[in-house]
């Protein structure tokens, strides 16, 4: 069969036709995502399940027996180990106990770096061509032997792109419409009677599947092991509401501690007849301040707040790797494809990584430090921070290091 590649051709053709329209089902596609192996997926597996054991959290995983959600306790005792050897052990392990399991990982790549390009690498050519995400986008694994997804037919607030690892699946959909006029569809473990009017679309190792937000769906598998990855692109947040943060911010610092008021003072609510003609103080000073702000003002507020926004490269988190700085450290940058972001403002420079942000001073010594890491210099830190701000810029690029920006040299 031919290979699929998502090319700059594909993804315009995907925009203008599928996103957010209707489904796709794409055989043999050519991404960079396939180069995530079985063996590296229980890897990182056994890893996250080890940090969980070891914080007795198993926060990141939910597993299903029999369709219903298992405690946190036993979740912990089922999760993959080392003595597997791999996803099919793990799968002999659990089907010796039950016959219809399902193991949800949604924070898999929070335990490791080496991978991550390859999902950017997909995103970005995404973002291009259908937008940035005003939310955030989650990869999650799924993997087991259940025959239905086990909390039943459903919709998300995003679109979809599956891609099965090992194993088949198939994906049965409805239309917002046919949902709306049937709502015993709704979470429905049981639904023969509205299989007629479903599409169903089948995909195996190899394969990417699609579905727009608004399509109602449960999967499906005749009982066999298969692990499969899916990735969820939230289209819930309006623009308008992405506007708010910053419109919050900027107005908050205008106003000052009066913003954390819980009540308003008033002097009349009201006249006799009912009507309503005159604003609390409160709200006139607030109207004052919106018209007092300039433009330069309102671009660097948005400015900072897009920075802070893309830094996550439209995830809901990105995998870091903590340590401490010093000024003798020799740090670069993490991965070539995850630079620092910085801007200059009027009065200080800002800089941001994984939804981090630090400042320093305007042009300053950090701003040349980050500068020459973005370039692909590894750096001495004492090299570059130095004098009276020496230490408020350490804290400031320590900041971005538990974000993940660095690795030590």
């Amino acid at each position: 069969m031919t290979p699929i590649h998502l090319d700059a051709k594909f993804w315009s053709g995907f925009a203008q036709n599928f996103w957010e329209k209707k489904p796709l089902a794409v055989k043999n596609v050519q991404s960079g995502l396939r180069e995530v192996t079985a063996a590296e997926i229980f890897e990182l597996l056994v890893l996250f399940a080890n940090r969980c054991r070891k914080l007795k959290d198993p926060e990141g995983f939910k597993l299903y027996i029999d369709s219903f959600r298992a405690d946190a306790d036993t979740t912990l005792q089922l999760l993959p180990g080392k003595k597997d050897k791999s996803l099919t052990g793990y799968h002999e392990r659990m089907e010796k106990h039950f016959s219809d399991y399902c193991l949800v990982c949604d924070e898999l790549l929070k335990v490791n770096l080496k991978s991550l390009h390859l999902l950017t690498d997909f995103t970005d050519q995404l973002y291009r061509h259908v937008g940035f995400p005003n939310r955030f986008a989650e990869i999650g694994l799924y993997l087991g032997n259940y025959r239905k997804t086990p909390f039943g037919v459903h919709v998300d607030s995003c679109g979809v792109f599956s891609f099965p690892v090992l194993g088949k699946k198939r994906f049965r959909l409805w239309s917002p419409e046919f949902a709306a006029k049937n709502p015993a569809l709704d979470r429905a473990s049981k639904y023969e009677k509205f299989k007629k009017r479903s599409q169903v679309i089948d995909a195996e190792a190899g394969d990417m599947t699609y579905w727009p937000s608004s399509a109602w769906h449960i999967a499906e598998s005749d009982g066999s092991f298969s692990a499969t990855w899916s990735l969820g692109i939230w289209v819930d947040r309006p623009h308008v509401d992405l506007l708010m943060a910053p419109l919050k911010s900027v107005l908050a610092k205008k106003i000052g501690p009066a913003s954390e008021a819980v009540a308003t003072e008033f002097e009349c609510l009201h006249g006799v007849t009912g009507e309503v003609t005159e604003l609390p103080q409160a709200f006139s000073h607030s109207i004052e301040l919106l018209q007092s702000l300039n433009a330069q003002e309102l671009h660097e507020t948005f400015l900072k707040f897009w920075m802070q926004h893309i830094s996550l490269q439209g995830f809901k988190n990105i995998p870091s790797e903590e340590f401490k700085l010093s000024m003798k450290s020799r740090i670069r940058l993490r991965s070539p494809g995850a630079l620092v972001l910085w801007q200059q403002g009027s009065e200080k420079s800002y800089f941001s990584f994984a939804g981090a942000l630090a400042e320093g001073a305007r042009g300053g010594s950090l701003l040349r430090l980050i500068r020459a890491i973005n370039n692909g210099q590894t750096c001495h830190v004492d090299a570059y921070l130095k004098g009276k701000s020496g230490n408020t810029d350490l804290l400031a690029l320590q900041t971005l290091a538990k974000g993940g920006a660095f690795s030590l040299a």
